[in-house]
């Protein structure tokens, strides 16, 4: 939780420091009155398809590979364990687990208030 924690606040800092750089190096040049746009510009395009890459290669690391299943968290005995991967089973996969094609559990039971 840290982690993400430290990452929305890094997120959220990096274009104010980057212009605080870009101020400081700027005043220091002898034509500092024009602004160089496209440069500017080149540098956002840069960095916005890299933060894209970045992304990517994070997701890929993290997504299942085929033959794998999902299995999304669980609290067992007070303790979260977290979503993850395992084989999937070629038993089973088509069986939703409720022992066979009865009704629907949801409602409709005599005893049911409406």
């Amino acid at each position: 939780m840290i982690r993400v924690t430290l990452f929305e606040i890094g997120s959220f800092l990096l274009p104010f420091v980057l212009f605080m750089i870009w101020r400081r190096l700027s005043s220091r040049a002898p034509d500092a009155g024009r602004m160089p746009t496209l440069r500017l510009a080149a540098a956002g395009a840069a960095s916005a398809i890299v933060m894209m890459l970045v992304l990517i290669v994070l997701d890929a690391n993290r997504a299942g590979h085929a033959g794998e299943r999902y299995v999304p968290p669980q609290n067992v005995d007070g303790r979260i364990i977290p979503g993850h991967f395992v084989p999937a089973d070629d038993e089973g996969d088509e069986d939703d687990g409720d022992g066979g094609d009865d009704e629907p559990s949801s409602g409709g039971g005599a005893n049911d208030p409406q």
